[in-house]
């Protein structure tokens, strides 16, 4: 669907090198990482212009990834993985405490247990949709669930599932 030239990026990069006129050359690191971060910015700014609004945040989440990755112990892979596909439990461990046919799925339920399993932290999540339930529904029902005022249940206020 999206296709850029080899020129396209060979622009970008040449406009990079540009504005770093202003870096003395025997600062080489600092150089090094002006331009980096010049051309990321670029990049970024020239493919959003010609993104369609609904794939415009899947590529800042991509160019997210691809900075972490350069930065050793920045990103867990076994979380990415989780986040990109999901959970990959079949059998629950537990009955969904929502019942059948419920505002949490079956699937969400097993996600939620082996997110509680393998990742610290998240250690303790099961037990409170288990123990505060109404309260998990609410902000599911929510039309903005990531806004200050949605006052999740704790520990959970502070919007670490969604950083």
């Amino acid at each position: 669907m999206y296709q850029y030239s080899l020129s396209f990026f060979k622009k970008i990069y040449r406009r990079a090198l540009g504005h770093g006129d202003h870096i003395e050359k025997s600062k080489r690191n600092d150089r090094k990482n002006f331009f980096i971060k010049e051309f990321t910015k670029l990049l970024y700014e020239n493919i959003c212009r010609s993104l369609f609004e609904k794939d415009k945040l899947l590529f800042s989440f991509l160019i997210c990834l691809k900075i972490m990755e350069e930065v050793p112990g920045a990103l867990d892979q076994r979380e990415v993985r989780f986040l990109m596909t999901g959970g990959s439990r079949v059998e629950m461990k537990r009955p969904n405490p929502a019942g059948e046919d419920a505002w949490l799925t079956d699937k969400t339920w097993a996600s939620i247990l082996q997110i509680s399993d393998e990742f610290e932290e998240f250690k303790g999540l099961d037990e409170s949709f288990e123990k505060n339930g109404k309260e998990w529904e609410r902000i599911y029902n929510l039309q903005k669930p990531q806004s200050k005022k949605a006052n999740w249940p704790a520990p959970y206020n502070e919007l670490t599932l969604l950083r």
